[in-house]
This record gives structure tokens, C-alpha cells and sequence, in this order.
């Protein structure tokens, strides 16, 4: 819905009545009706207001300038007018209705004022430009936080809600165990003893990957190579035959690369088949690290499959350089560790801050590269675009000391270059910083009332099978009871 703004509340017929006031630039009509001895009680919430009835019609749209609204909650007994709303937020809307300006407190969540000033018919609008700040501060930090707990959940597992719908099917509820099982190890046994496999298997395969490049673990291979020469003297082509030596992975990496390419494989089709959206969880950061990890390795079996003659070529290089896209499997961790996944949710989400910080880079790389260019020794900085990578490290205060300036101009361009590095830091950090501990704490919230609401499960679950045996028992205490009665009274008559 597009937020009401101030322009659309003025309304040139109330500008017409008797005692109407228009404001200079603000645009506001505020009607004085002049001050009477009437005055009217207001029970908010138990907390009593009383005001006079002529600062009511002040501002004629309001819905307590209509005699109709009002009627529905005045109570004779009490001769006041009851709502059960918040008192806080009603004192606002008392002063704006007597200065006709929306000042809002600190100490009130945004969606709070908002729910109660749609109630009294103010849109948020009219809210001042001092006490704006807050309050769509409030509001942007809690759509970021549904944001938050929708991508955590995602839209691949079924909800708790939905598993225990009626309507859902028997396939759709197996998914759903499945997805558990994948996505949650908290959810159960099964999910844990899962998630403790799965994370061998990552740790496996990150070992393997690191050790293919340790001399440790490389042995050395012997083929020939032959090679068709001309001969001049035998006036014709001869095979030459070569022996080449080179140094390749270890057998047992191959081996382990391989089961855990099949493994991984096995995972990806089970989560792309029990997805409730498969292509959006296709499309999404996993989907699309799980995919990009297992390429390589598949196209290296079907070249090799095809063509055997293509390994220690170029070709066999370049896929080979490819496979470190296996190193992405360590992001295989966010699903076990809460950390790592809200750590790149933020930089996610803090996307616009990164440009800004890395437009601020780019400024200040261009502007110092060029004026130590030009102010320093050329021997050391000998173009702009070789200057840029002085400029970068002195602004991101690394400082590798490869190049420096040695001239009283260069000095100062390198002191202005590191202090404008310094400021771009402590603009920008603070931002992540605080996206990251507000995103930190509401993932903890949420998983603590995970973990209540499955103990609270669980529990009512064990109630429920203890009832049913006690019930059982009890039935067959009444049946054997009823059987010797039966047989005690067949006694008695023989």
C-alpha cells in the first residue's frame, strides 16, 4: 500500500470552516473552534485523559471529531469514553490534535505506533521529520528480520503447520520427514545421526582436495609417449617411443574423491526431488554450490570416459584447475553451524553498504593513485593503474611496504590516503557490525523457541502414549474382572 502523504490530507472545504488556520509551508488545516468549558474523559487502557471537547475539532478528519465513533465507546455509568488501546501512543495522538504536529516517543516500537495510529485514523504521514528516523527504523528492522526467518527456513521444507495439516498428502508428508532429516539435525535422531555423516563426508572431501597437492601424497606415474618422426635417411615416418614420468594423486584420494562425489550426488538428487519449489532451491546459494562442486568432477570422468588420450594434456589441466570449486563445499557448514550462515546472510543483506564502501574505495583509489603519481618518484610508481594497488592497501591499512613514498609530497598524499582509508572502515564496519548481531540474536530466538516447541512436543506426545496404555490397562482390568465374575457365578450354579 503507498504510505499516505501529508498533501493528501489537505482538503480545501475545511479550509472553509469558521476558526480554520492553514500553516505556513507545512500545508496543515487545523480548525480552532474556539475554547470551551466542556470537557470530556477518556479511559485508555485504565489510564484517564481528559480534555476539552473543542481540541477534538481541531483536525476535522480525525475519527475523534466525529460524534458517531465516539458513541460506540462512551459508557453513562462512568460518563467517560472507554478503548482498551495503548495510553502511551494515545498521548500522542492528544498533542497532535493540540499542536496539529506528530511528534512520536523513542521508548515505543515502530509496528506498535503504527498498528494504534491507524486505529485513531492518523496516517504515519504526518509523522515530523525528527522522530521519522526512529520510526522507520523500527519498521525496516522488522521487515528485515521476516526477512531473515523466511530465507532461513526457506522455502524447500514444509512447515510444522502444514506436516500436520489434514489435507496434505502421505508423500508430501514423507518429503517433509526428509527434508527434516536434511535440513534440520536438531529435528531428531535420524537428522542428527545424518548431519554428523554429512559433515565427515564434507571434512573428507576438503582433506582430499588439500592432500592431492602435498608431495606426501603424490606418487609418480611412467607412461610413454610416442612420437611419429620423419626419417631422412630411411625416407620415411618412424614411431619414437618415449618414457615420461609425472606426478599424480594418490589412488586412495581418487578413490575418496569418488565417494564422496557419490554421496554428494545421492544428497543433491534427494533435496532437488523432496523441494517443495525445486527451482527456486535450483536458483538459491546451496542449490547452486552443491551443483557448481560436483560439475567438475563429472566432466572430468566423461572426457576421460570418451577419450582416455586427453589425460596429461592441457585439457586435463584446465579441468583439473576447475575442481577447486570443490573448496565451496565448506559452505556445506551453514546448515550445521548458525554462525556461518547468518555471517553471509549480512553480507547478503548489507549489499547496498558493501557498493557504497567499495565506491568509496574506488574514489579514493583513482583520486590518491593519481596525485601520488604525479608528486612521487616514478621509478617506484611507474603509471596510474600500477599506483592503484599502492592506493588499495594503504587505504585498507594493510600496508605490504613493496611500494612506498619517499618524497615530503608523497608523505602527504600517503597520510591523507591512510586517513581517508580509516574513515571509509569506521563508516562502514560499524554497519555490518550491528547487521550481524541484530540478525545473531533474533537466529538464536528462533532456535530456542524451535527447541521449546519440539521439547513441548515430545512431551505432550509421551503424555499422550502414557494415557493410551494406561487406558489399555484399565480395559483389561475391567475384562478380567468381568471374566471371573462370570466364572464365580457358573461355580455357584453347578
Amino acid at each position: 500500500m503507498k504510505k499516505k502523504g501529508k498533501s493528501e490530507n489537505i482538503s480545501p472545504l475545511h479550509a472553509l470552516l469558521p476558526g480554520a488556520k492553514i500553516t505556513n509551508g507545512g500545508g496543515k488545516i487545523s480548525v480552532n473552534v474556539g475554547i470551551s468549558a466542556e470537557t470530556l474523559i477518556f479511559n485508555i487502557g485504565g489510564v484517564k485523559f481528559e480534555t476539552y471537547r473543542s481540541t477534538l475539532y481541531k483536525q476535522p478528519r480525525s475519527p475523534l471529531a466525529k460524534h458517531e465513533f465516539l458513541l460506540k465507546h462512551y459508557r453513562p455509568e462512568f460518563k467517560d469514553y472507554f478503548f482498551d488501546r495503548d495510553p502511551d501512543t494515545f498521548k500522542v495522538v492528544l498533542n497532535y490534535l493540540r499542536t496539529g504536529e506528530l511528534h512520536l516517543p523513542t521508548y515505543i516500537c515502530g509496528p506498535a505506533i503504527k498498528t494504534e495510529l491507524a486505529f485513531w485514523g492518523i496516517p504515519d504521514g504526518l509523522i515530523e521529520r525528527c522522530c521519522s528516523v526512529n520510526y522507520n527504523s523500527y519498521n525496516k528492522t522488522l521487515e528485515a528480520l521476516n526477512q531473515l526467518e523466511h530465507d532461513r527456513k526457506g522455502s524447500f521444507i514444509l512447515s510444522q503447520e502444514d506436516s500436520n495439516s489434514q489435507n496434505i498428502t502421505k508423500i508430501d508428508r514423507f518429503r517433509t520427514k526428509v527434508s527434516l532429516v536434511l535440513n534440520q539435525p536438531d529435528s531428531s535422531l535420524m537428522a542428527k545421526v545424518y548431519g554428523v555423516i554429512s559433515l565427515l563426508v564434507v571434512a573428507l572431501s576438503i582433506i582430499s582436495f588439500l592432500a592431492e597437492s602435498h608431495p606426501a601424497f603424490r606418487i609418480t606415474d611412467y607412461y610413454t609417449e610416442v612420437t611419429r618422426v620423419f626419417n631422412e635417411t630411411l625416407n620415411s615416418t618412424i614411431d619414437v617411443v618415449t618414457e615420461k614420468s609425472e606426478e599424480v594423486p594418490h589412488p586412495v584420494l581418487l578413490r575418496m574423491d569418488l565417494a564422496c562425489m557419490i554421496f554428494f550426488t545421492i544428497e543433491y538428487l534427494i533435496r532437488v526431488l523432496t523441494a517443495r519449489k525445486r527451482l527456486r532451491y535450483m536458483r538459491s546459494v546451496m542449490g547452486v554450490i552443491d551443483l557448481v562442486a560436483l560439475l567438475p568432477d563429472y566432466v572430468q570422468l566423461l572426457i576421460l570416459a570418451f577419450d582416455p588420450a586427453v589425460a596429461g594434456t592441457d585439457t586435463a589441466k584446465i579441468i583439473a584447475i576447475l575442481k577447486v570449486t570443490r573448496v565451496l563445499r565448506i559452505f556445506r557448514l551453514v546448515r550445521h553451524i548458525p554462525g556461518l550462515w547468518i555471517l553471509i546472510y549480512t553480507l547478503k543483506a548489507s549489499l547496498k553498504e558493501l557498493l557504497l564502501m567499495t565506491a568509496f574505495l574506488m574514489v579514493g583509489m583513482l583520486l590518491f593513485s593519481s596525485l601520488i603519481y604525479f608528486a612521487d618518484d616514478r621509478a617506484t610508481f611507474t603509471s596510474i593503474p600500477h599506483s592503484f594497488w599502492w592506493a588499495l592497501i594503504t587505504m585498507t591499512t594493510v600496508g605490504y611496504g613493496d611500494m612506498y613514498p619517499v618524497t615530503a609530497w608523497g608523505y602527504v598524499i600517503g597520510s591523507l590516503t591512510a586517513l581517508s582509508g580509516l574513515l571509509m572502515i569506521g563508516f562502514s564496519v560499524p554497519i555490518l557490525v550491528n547487521n550481524f548481531l541484530m540478525y545473531y540474536k533474533s537466529v538464536e530466538i528462533a532456535l530456542e523457541e524451535e527447541r521449546l516447541t519440539r521439547a513441548k512436543l515430545c512431551q505432550e506426545s509421551s503424555h499422550s502414549t502414557d494415557n493410551n496404555a494406561k487406558l489399555e490397562l484399565s480395559t483389561n482390568e475391567n475384562n478380567n474382572k468381568g471374566e471371573n465374575i462370570f466364572t464365580l457365578e457358573m461355580s455357584e450354579k453347578l
